[in-house]
């Protein structure tokens, strides 16, 4: 009986710690390691997001590793895009933060496309970074509907086709009726904005955070969205509403889809379960992070934690639109432009 019981003591103790394995491996995993988070850019609201991210996200994963971000600009977010889904080991160590609009890429097939964004494992996302179109507070229409009422026609500031700055106002004049005369060849937002505060330009069609910007600097007036939401600006028309145009329609949506998605982050396929949980629960943690929090208010970035399986979501959708959406994309769009 003695021998019994302590054979039962036994097996029981062994059972308790073969269940903590897992933890107590992802605890020694991650100890003393660095975890790298990659960009496919160099500044903008993007970038400043995963540093934020890269700043405290090693404290809430197990051991608490260091965490360095990684700027790897190129192809506008193609080649960190490919080299994170193609090139790192599958350890976990190495995430990337994802310009959603490489999904476009993606949809059109484009040659520079070495992944597959439906394979990738996702982390979550840190929220969505919606676009908006604004007025340059010079110009006397206080809305979209009293501007088309008016039947005036506006100059529109650009980077160049791909860009939210160009495929907005181009979406917004080939099909909802707008008279935007586009000007492109400005290097950057910042250009734009101060054109547009010397009165060069009208308009100016950018990510949310960045338009933000301007309107603290007095300079623009927000008057259309597209789909994801911006506080403060939830009651502006939303683009895809101004046009009855099935092709029109169908192009809003395919933008905004991956602005709805947001901020997102990836390891790449084939990286184990269990440190992709630990990283999924450690991103989640961040987010929610008082601490993180207060610093994404200081850079005046919205951060809303969205789940890996919103985000898989998000991308299964961009990626499933029918041929005549794609056959509109060459015509009206550049994905993977500036």
């Amino acid at each position: 009986m003695k021998c019994s019981k302590l054979a039962m003591s036994l097996l029981g103790a062994a059972v308790c710690f073969a269940a903590a394995q897992p933890s107590f491996a992802q605890d020694n995993f991650f100890k003393g390691k660095t975890v790298s988070v990659i960009v496919g850019a160099k500044g903008g609201s993007l970038t400043t997001a995963a540093q934020l991210v890269a700043q405290h996200l090693g404290k809430h994963i197990p051991g608490n590793p260091g965490v360095i971000l990684v700027q790897m600009p190129g192809g506008a977010h193609l080649v960190a895009t490919g080299h994170v889904f193609n090139v790192p080991e599958a350890d976990g160590l190495t995430l990337l933060a994802v310009n959603p609009n490489v999904s476009l890429a993606q949809l059109a097939k484009l040659p520079q496309v070495r992944f597959d964004l439906r394979k990738f494992e996702w982390i979550g996302s840190s929220g969505s970074d919606g676009s908006m179109l604004a007025f340059g507070n010079h110009v006397p229409f206080k809305t979209f509907a009293e501007f088309k009422a008016s039947g005036k026609e506006l100059i529109v500031g650009t980077t160049g086709p791909g860009s939210n700055a160009h495929d907005m106002p181009l979406l917004l004049r080939e099909f909802a009726g707008a008279k935007f005369k586009l000007v492109s060849g400005y290097a950057a937002n910042s250009d734009i904005l101060l054109a547009t505060e010397r009165k060069e330009v009208d308009v100016w069609a950018a990510l949310a955070t960045t338009i933000k910007n301007g309107v603290e600097r007095g300079a623009v007036r927000p008057v259309v969205r597209a789909r994801a939401v911006v506080p403060g600006y939830e009651s502006l028309p939303v683009d895809e509403t101004l046009t009855t145009d099935p092709i029109g329609k169908s192009l809003m949506a395919v933008r905004g889809i991956p602005l709805e998605i947001g901020r997102a982050f990836a390891v790449r396929p084939g990286a184990p379960a269990e440190r992709l949980k630990v990283l999924r629960a450690a991103f989640q943690k961040t987010i929610t992070d008082p601490a993180f929090i207060a610093d994404s208010k200081k850079a005046k970035i919205d951060m809303v934690y969205r789940s890996p399986e919103t985000v898989a979501k998000g991308f299964q959708e961009v990626l499933s639109q029918p041929q005549t959406t794609v056959d509109a994309m060459g015509k009206y769009m550049k994905p993977g432009g500036g």
